[in-house]
């Protein structure tokens, strides 16, 4: 876990409050040594108690915001779970994202 990922996702205005959710339960999942966060959606769902179609719709909104990017890594042993990159800025993001 990241402080300073958790601390700026705490600041960031994303669409709705699922992302904001999403987005927090990615920084608390960042590396802080490679700055990757690549939690299962699964983890994500466990860690927001959110289902499945929302963390991925979030994850999308998310993305679109440019508030993470996919990074094109994967991991875990079928390669399917996605690493993504949090776009750590010192400014809140635009309200119309």
């Amino acid at each position: 876990m990241s402080r300073k990922a958790v601390e700026w996702a705490g600041r960031q205005r994303p669409p709705a409050a699922t992302d904001k959710l999403v987005l927090w339960a990615l920084a608390d999942a960042m590396n802080e040594k490679t700055g990757l966060c690549c939690p299962s959606v699964a983890a994500v769902a466990e860690f927001t108690m959110l289902e499945r179609k929302r963390v991925m719709a979030s994850m999308a909104r998310l993305e679109r915001c440019g508030l993470i990017f996919d990074t094109g890594d994967r991991i875990g042993k079928t390669r399917q779970v996605k690493c993504w990159r949090l776009v750590i800025l010192e400014t809140v993001p635009k309200p119309d994202c």
